[in-house]
């Protein structure tokens, strides 16, 4: 089981940080902002799992990322997501606390860790995601597991799924209904197209294509749908 998770960091070591936190397979890097009304736009899009929110001591102009962007998302959100703070400054901790974030890293991050709190929010949070999909065809329900699902469809007002199997199984309902129930690792390439990344074996830019499943299955990607391509290509790099 994946995570998605968002990085909020406008310092000058943010990539190393997200490279740390990629060494964990199970957490699925969806967005790095590097500006807090980035930061809010994206967590609102993407409804990440997980929010690291890099606090540093250096940032004081106006705009920079702070705590203030907790604030700004309960003026949207009922619940937050899980927030881990990363801070340079351990007297940060306390702020944070108060807030009510559910982790405090003080950077540079000790691997150990980071390792201790990503293992307690898989262990809280593992529960609560089913790892199904019910699909009525006909008076006939399939429950099909996400990861069987190579990718799905669009054919009219239906939605064809091809399963790892062989298996296709057609339900009636459309593209864009499916694709809100689909966990974060099911990304949209296509007006046509929803893809599972797990399968993902190669992307040619030059020809608009995405090739799956050992390079068996050949799909066309739009430019509409480019920055889920980027955001493809930067996980499995």
């Amino acid at each position: 089981m994946q995570f998605s998770f968002i990085l909020v960091d406008d310092s000058n070591d943010f990539e190393t940080t997200l490279e740390q936190i990629k060494q964990f397979d199970d957490f699925l890097c969806v967005a790095v902002c590097q500006t807090k009304k980035e930061g809010i736009d994206k967590i609102l899009e993407l409804k990440p799992n997980v929010v690291f929110l890099s606090i540093n001591d250096g940032n004081k102009s106006q705009g920079s990322i702070s705590f203030s962007l907790l604030s700004e998302l309960h003026e949207y959100l009922e619940e937050l997501p899980t927030i881990i703070v990363l801070s340079d400054v351990k007297e940060a901790a306390y702020e944070a606390y108060q807030r009510g974030v559910t982790g405090f890293l003080l950077k540079p991050i000790e691997p150990n860790e980071l390792r201790r709190c990503l293992f307690r929010f898989q262990k809280t949070h593992k529960a609560l995601f089913a790892d199904k999909i019910s699909i009525k065809s006909n008076g006939d329900y399939n429950f099909i597991k996400f990861h069987d699902i190579i990718y799905l469809k669009a054919d009219s007002n239906t939605t064809d799924f091809y399963l790892k199997s062989g298996k296709v199984v057609t339900a009636f309902k459309t593209l864009k209904h499916f694709e809100k129930l689909l966990p974060f690792f099911f990304f949209r390439i296509h007006h046509g197209y929803v893809i599972n990344i797990d399968y993902v074996n190669r992307i040619n830019l030059g020809k608009n294509s995405c090739y799956l499943d050992n390079n068996e299955i050949i799909l066309p990607f739009s430019r509409t749908y480019k920055e889920n391509i980027d955001t493809i290509i930067h996980r499995i790099s």
